[in-house]
């Protein structure tokens, strides 16, 4: 079929909007009709040959989409999947994505997007107060949290090293020190990496407990290194870490920032959400005097991929790392957001962001967030139970556990632990990943769904039990190795 379109005409628009509207539903509520993961029905060779110069029209695409790249999709919506950090966006968080595309407004300055951008900065004023407790809060919207991570870095380099925006490197006295914790999700290393820093200058932070950055090893590090000519000029802090869901000391690392006269960047991108639930709040004292805050809404608020927020206190935004004149943008506002950023080009996040939480509220996101700690809890006591040693002190939605049958050696444990997970996965049991953590590999398990309940969670979890008990007891993979379990034993405990 080739179309002609003209005069704003579009060909089969309503009968695409019929069918996609038909698609939408079942893709966020009929879970229950598709697995978790692909399966056989899917075929890469479907898609093969597939372009060209004819089109085959909007439903017929959507028909299309519905036969070849379903059944080849994650079940993200699905409340088994307790993999990734991703959650099941609320309803208007896609929807608003449809508008904003159909719009197609540049989010860069307030000429192309006037309505957009006012939106937006709704938006930053209202994580603004959440999380640095006040309405003057500048930053925007990026795509992703590394993004929102890399932009922050490049605004501390900016502050520490303002020569460097003039010269380059050679201008610097000292060897730039960025601090990150060895639980720290691998963004602050790319930051680091992509503003010139390099590999080395990236310090990593022993760790205690669950995987918090020990405040007395920074300082430690942060004098030594002053001592042997390097400079530190940032420290990234995070509430809630992603292995593990592990809260840095925020007020004990601030205080470090301060005293240090470094940057302190904190990502929320995961545990930001537990700022809502009042008795959370208190853990993440000390995020006000943090200078930057990342924050991922397509995590713990729900709103679909990607849509990030960069917050920073009032004239931290530097315009030195971006602000670069050209000709062609006739805007001369040095505000705009192409300006004080990386993107010249941005898709309008921010808008989509004020609907789907205009639609919904913080109330149910709060609502949201509590239920899903509430069964994480629930799912240690579960595993817990069946024998499985679970990780202790557990505050967000991970949950962390390991089955650990007495007679395998700790690399046995380790490899049970992963195929543990790949085999429950297999079964379309659930969804869920490893993670290493102190030396060992442990299942993980994070809930950020808002249809997940009792009844799922403690399937989730006899799920893993019962394909723990038959690995641990099946002599084939022992006997792979040259050994096999004692006379009578079975199970994880």
């Amino acid at each position: 079929m080739t179309e002609h379109l003209h005069d704003g005409a579009c060909p089969g628009i309503d009968e695409g909007l019929a069918e996609a509207t038909r698609l939408f539903r079942r893709i966020h509520t009929g879970w229950r009709d598709r697995p978790l993961t692909p399966r056989d029905a899917w075929r890469e060779e479907h898609l093969d040959q597939t372009l060209g110069e004819a089109g085959v029209g909007i439903a017929e695409a959507v028909r299309d989409f519905e036969r070849w790249i379903l059944p080849g999709a994650v079940g993200a919506p699905d409340p088994r999947y307790m993999g990734l950090v991703n959650s099941s966006p609320l309803p208007a968080g896609p929807m608003a994505d449809l508008l904003v595309s159909a719009l197609d407004n540049n989010a860069s300055t307030d000429h192309q997007a006037p309505s957009a951008l006012a939106a937006e900065r709704e938006v930053i004023r209202l994580f603004g107060r959440l999380f640095l407790g006040r309405d003057d809060a500048d930053g925007m919207s990026l795509h992703g949290g590394s993004l929102a991570t890399l932009q922050a870095i490049l605004h501390a380099r900016a502050r520490a090293f303002p020569a460097w925006e003039r010269e380059g490197p050679p201008a610097v006295d000292g060897r730039p020190a960025l601090y990150v914790s060895d639980t720290t999700h691998l963004s602050g290393a790319r930051a680091a990496h992509a503003a010139g820093i390099g590999r080395e200058g990236v310090r990593r932070v022993p760790t205690t407990g669950r995987g918090a950055m020990d405040p007395d090893a920074l300082t430690s590090m942060m004098r030594r290194d002053r001592a042997t000519g390097w400079t530190p000029f940032a420290v990234i802090a995070t509430a809630g870490t992603t292995g593990t869901g592990a809260i840095d000391p925020l007020e004990a690392v601030a205080d470090i920032a301060g005293t240090e006269n470094v940057w302190l960047h904190v990502d929320a991108c995961y545990g930001g959400g537990a700022i809502l639930v009042p008795e959370l709040r208190p853990r993440l004292r000390g995020i006000a005097r943090a200078d930057s805050v990342a924050v991922d809404p397509h995590k713990w608020f729900f709103a679909p991929l990607t849509s990030s927020l960069l917050l920073l206190q009032p004239g931290r935004a530097g315009s030195a790392p971006f602000d670069i004149d050209a000709p062609y943008i006739a805007d001369t506002d040095r505000t705009a957001p192409w300006r004080r950023g990386i993107a010249t080009s941005r898709r309008a996040v921010g808008l989509a962001l004020w609907m789907m939480l205009r639609a919904h509220g913080l109330g149910t996101i709060r609502h949201a967030v509590k239920a899903n700690i509430r069964l994480a809890r629930r799912l240690e006591r579960r595993l817990s139970q069946s024998g499985f040693d679970v990780l202790p002190d557990g505050e967000l939605s991970v949950v962390c556990a390991r089955a650990e049958p007495a007679w395998m050696s700790s690399d046995e444990l380790d490899e049970l632990q992963a195929r543990i997970a790949a085999s429950v996965v297999d079964q379309d049991r659930a969804w869920i990943s490893t993670v290493n953590h102190a030396g060992r590999t442990w299942l993980r398990m994070n809930i950020l769904n808002l249809s997940t309940d009792d009844a799922i969670v403690d399937d989730v979890a006899s799920a893993i039990a019962e394909t723990a008990d038959r690995m641990a007891a099946d002599p084939s993979w022992r006997a792979a190795r040259g050994a096999s379990p004692p006379e009578g034993a079975r199970g994880t405990r």
